[in-house]
């Protein structure tokens, strides 16, 4: 953080000798001090050196009631930097509460928001890291603000916090915003942080190439200067998994969630963990490994169980078991966890294809009415059109090749794949009219999709109906089973037949075993 200097993007990391500032200081030369350790603070917090940032927090400021509150900053930021966010957090809180009446108090607010941000993220609290980040940029300035580059880290934050609410309209903001900043700024140049805010929007806008070639170029930058813990890459190690599986490559997709995760989770942000696994489930579903995908979507509500708060991290969990419920036709449960998820892209696509096998669909005249306005919208827009019947003045095979030709030049693959037989059918047919590179490649691997789905039609015909369920559920209820048919007006013998059916195709040997796999599994 800095007073009145404008940020500046790193040019590699200085050591700074405590015993040559001990020689300094004996000249009384504090000035030259400030601007040594002012432009190796941002570096060494970049690179993961908070001890060396507390260790120059004696050096921050004078014997002040000031210069003592900004050296208490200095070592609450250190913490931070070692991403011990639980110590970070106590000393803001402190700081933030005992020194109101101090005259820098205006830049100390925006340093504590500044570490309320950063540790709320990485517990997975989205709603107090949005707050934090409007407190550290908007609070009035009186005596000193945060440098620039701590701004545009902040709105790259932001920016991360918006991609996994899917707000894309929101993200372009965030990028004006960061540009504006950097263009204003008389010193450094931004690079890494405006191309991860621009990989970010690129992703939510479906301009995957765009996106994952920017993504790796800060993930490059990123390791070449060493940057580590909240300064890290993760973000864009997310949009990069993310294009992958778009262009189709999901076991590639599943290495690299695995990456992020065992980075997110050294470094103790929570968040980038929860999220990369809530995305591996998606991807074991689609590729019909749906038992491991049930598997580990019960390890993973143990997994956030452990923390005392779970914030947004109970739905970014939701997220993955919702694919999984829905792919198995269990509605209600898919419907309980929609209801109490954000209404993001994904689970608003979840829902209207809920609501579509319910006879709930839109016209043609409704969907001609949405928005174009980004690539991925536009892509869906005649992926939905092309459903609708051939008539006098409309053709769905002119309307799957508009949303193929959106797919060719943004690298979106995996949404053809993952459509149904008469999309499938529809592309087969243009391909073979109008061959091409990409609608080659596209058929093959379309039809590999569906000799996965089709090897994997018998287990999908094992999963409990709809009545089972309901069944299921009654036994969880203890009482007994003449009572539940009762209730449901079931005879005695399609009772039993039930009953059979749920313990051969849940693999238990009886009522109490089949309740606990259900709970476990999350089925009641």
């Amino acid at each position: 953080m800095e007073k009145s200097k404008k940020g500046e993007e790193p040019t590699g990391v200085r050591d700074v000798s405590l015993g040559a500032l001990e020689a300094l200081m004996q000249g009384a030369d504090a000035q030259v001090i400030f601007d040594l350790l002012i432009s190796n603070a941002r570096q060494l917090a970049a690179t993961g050196q908070g001890q060396q940032l507390i260790k120059m927090a004696p050096y921050m400021g004078d014997e002040s009631e000031s210069g003592l509150a900004i050296r208490r900053g200095f070592v609450m930021l250190g913490h931070l930097v070692d991403l011990d966010f639980d110590t970070a957090e106590a000393l803001a809180n402190q700081l933030y509460e005992e020194e109101k009446k101090n005259p820098v108090y205006d830049f100390l607010e925006k340093i504590t928001n500044y570490v309320f941000a950063a540790s709320a993220f990485a517990r997975g609290d989205l709603t107090k890291t949005l707050q934090s980040i409007d407190g550290a940029l908007n609070a009035p300035i009186i005596t000193s603000d945060l440098g620039d580059a701590d701004k545009i880290n902040l709105i790259r934050l932001r920016s991360s916090v918006l991609m996994l609410l899917s707000d894309d309209s929101a993200l372009e903001v965030q990028l004006e915003g960061a540009t504006k900043i950097a263009d204003e700024s008389n010193q450094g140049d931004y690079g890494i942080h405006l191309m991860a805010i621009k990989a970010m929007l690129f992703h939510e806008k479906g301009e995957f190439i765009k996106a994952a070639e920017l993504a790796k170029s800060v993930i490059t930058s990123s390791e070449v200067y060493g940057y580590t813990g909240v300064t890290s890459a993760m973000d864009c190690k997310w949009v990069l998994a993310r294009c992958t599986i778009s262009f189709g490559k999901l076991d590639q997709a599943i290495e690299l969630l695995e990456e992020l995760k065992t980075e997110a989770e050294k470094s103790k942000i929570y968040t980038w963990y929860v999220t990369a696994e809530s995305m591996i489930l998606r991807i074991l579903t689609e590729l019909t490994r749906i038992r491991e995908a049930l598997d580990r979507s019960i390890n993973l509500r143990n997994y956030i169980t452990k923390f005392p708060k779970q914030y947004d991290l109970s739905w970014m969990a939701d997220v993955g078991e919702l694919y999984i419920r829905y792919r198995l036709n269990d509605l209600n449960r898919a419907k309980e966890i929609a209801a109490r998820t954000p209404r993001i892209y994904y689970v608003n696509q979840i829902i209207e294809a809920m609501e579509a096998a319910k006879g709930k669909e839109f016209t043609k005249e409704q969907v001609m009415q949405l928005s174009e306005d980004s690539p991925r919208k536009k892509l869906w827009k005649y992926l939905y059109l092309s459903e609708f019947p051939t008539s006098k003045d409309f053709s769905p095979k002119q309307c799957m090749k508009i949303a193929l030709e959106v797919g060719e030049l943004t690298g979106a693959r995996d949404i053809f794949m993952r459509q149904g037989n008469h999309h499938h059918n529809l592309i087969f047919q243009i391909a073979n009219e109008e061959p091409s590179l990409f609608l080659e490649e596209l058929s093959r691997d379309c039809l590999k999709r569906i000799k996965l789905r089709n090897e994997s039609q018998l287990e999908n015909e094992e999963s409990l109906t709809s009545r089972e369920l309901q069944v299921l559920k009654h036994l969880a209820t203890g009482k007994s089973i003449n009572l539940i048919g009762a209730e449901l007006h079931i005879s005695q013998n399609t009772m039993k037949t039930h009953l059979r059916n749920i313990y051969r195709k849940m693999g238990v040997d009886g009522r109490k075993t089949a309740v606990l796999k259900a709970q476990e599994s999350f089925l009641i």
